[in-house]
Formats: C-alpha cells, structure tokens, sequence
C-alpha cells in the first residue's frame, strides 16, 4: 500500500466515503472495513499498537450510535417509522434507529469510514502526499511548502515546550501546562524559528509563480490506475449485488 500514489489514494478513498455515504448497507461497510484494517496490518512498518489506539475512537463511536439508536430509537406509528425513515412536512427524510438493523447500518458506517481513514492515514507518507498533491493535482507550491513547514514545525513547538519547562524547573519556577510562564517563551522561539524559516526560503530565490526544478517527484504508475478501478469496483458491485 505504501507504493501507492499518495494523492491518488486519498482522491479514491474520498470517492469511496461518498459512495458509501448514498446507502445503508450494513455487508459493504463491514467488509470495507475488514478489508482496510487488514490492508493496513498487512503494509510493513504499521505499528499495530497505534492502529488500535487510532481506531479506539471509531469503535466507541459506532457503539455509541448502535446503542442510542437501539435503545433511544423514536418508536413509529406508521410503516415509515417501523422501518426507520421519517418524512417532515419539507420532504426531509431521516433516518431513525428503531430496530437492529438500523442501528447495524449506523454503527457500520462509522467502522467503514474508521476503516478507510486508517488505511491512509498508516500507509502514507506526509512529504508524498503534498508532492503529489504539487505535481498531480496542480496544488500552488506556496500552499504545498506551506504545508509542508506547518507538519515539520510540530515536533519543533513541541521541542520548545519541553525546554522552556525544564529553564523553570532549573529555576525553582512552578508551572503548569498551560501557565503562561511557559507557553509565552514557547510561542517567543516558535515564532522567532518561523521568521528564520520564511527568511531562508526568500534568500533561496523561493517565489510563488517562479518556474521551479522538482528535487522529489513522486510518479504515476499503472499500480495508481489498478489502486482506484479495483477500489471503487469493488464498492459499486457491493452496494449493487446487496441492495
């Protein structure tokens, strides 16, 4: 999975979430679930203990849903209500949880999205995604460099807390997390390191509509085009052969 194009990956796996997001269909977001997770487990380098914390949130979730709309369901009078789906007076269709299967449908839309989040979130990398988000789908360099300094600038403000934290405890200063005697200096030196850095890109000639020489090019292969087809057929012919 990692030999994928990142940016082609994440252009199918948004297609995917919107073709499961037109129906209910408990079989499809099970299985696309499944099929991510052990997608994901099997790419080598996944720490598994950081999939299962990752996905802790998606499982509570989708129990949360299954149990308020199984046990908090608004009981119906009429046929629509008995299957789930109440009708306003503006055509507005909802989805009420009344019965196990409703509650199936939610809770599996849930694990389903949970499913196609993990597999890209633990089978790319950063740096390739914004090149080929840059060199695929024409995002401006100055967005792409961008956001490249932003995700790399994390571990530095985090770097920095640290430190200013230990300056106070060297000094006999008591503070907590959020004291400003330690988040000022922090956000002092992140600043002075994010000044120092638009600083050096304008003195390498960085400009935004300049013609610019790609170091890392991240290419199209058929692997890309086998990736989406093979995907989203698959979804298309679940969602046709169990409705």
């Amino acid at each position: 999975m990692r030999s994928i194009n990142p940016g082609i990956k994440l252009a199918t796996l948004i297609v995917a979430s919107l073709m499961l997001s037109l129906t209910y269909n408990v079989a499809v977001n099970l299985a696309v679930c499944v099929v991510c997770l052990v997608a994901t487990v099997a790419t080598p380098g996944v720490h598994r203990r950081r999939l299962v914390i990752a996905m802790l949130p998606f499982a509570l979730t989708a129990l949360a849903f299954f149990t308020t709309g199984l046990f908090f369901g608004s009981g119906g009078a009429s046929n629509a209500e008995a299957v789930g789906v109440s009708t306003s007076a503006f055509g507005q269709r909802t989805l009420l949880a009344t019965d196990w299967t409703t509650a199936m449908q939610l809770a599996s839309r849930v694990l389903a999205y949970g499913g196609l989040g993990m597999l890209f979130a633990f089978t790319s990398n950063a740096f390739e995604l914004v090149m080929s988000l840059m060199q695929q789908f024409r995002l401006p360099p100055k967005f792409a460099y961008g956001i490249l300094a932003a995700y790399h600038f994390f571990p530095v403000v985090r770097e920095e807390f640290g430190t200013v934290g230990a300056a106070l405890k060297v000094r006999g200063v008591k503070a907590g997390p959020f004291s400003t005697k330690r988040l000022l200096p922090m956000l002092a030196h992140a600043l002075e390191r994010s000044e120092s850095l638009a600083m050096a890109m304008e003195s390498r000639g960085f400009e935004n509509g300049a013609p610019r020489r790609i170091a890392f090019r991240v290419p199209l292969r058929v692997r890309d085009a086998v990736f989406t087809v093979v995907v989203l057929a698959a979804i298309a012919a679940g969602l046709l052969l169990t409705s």
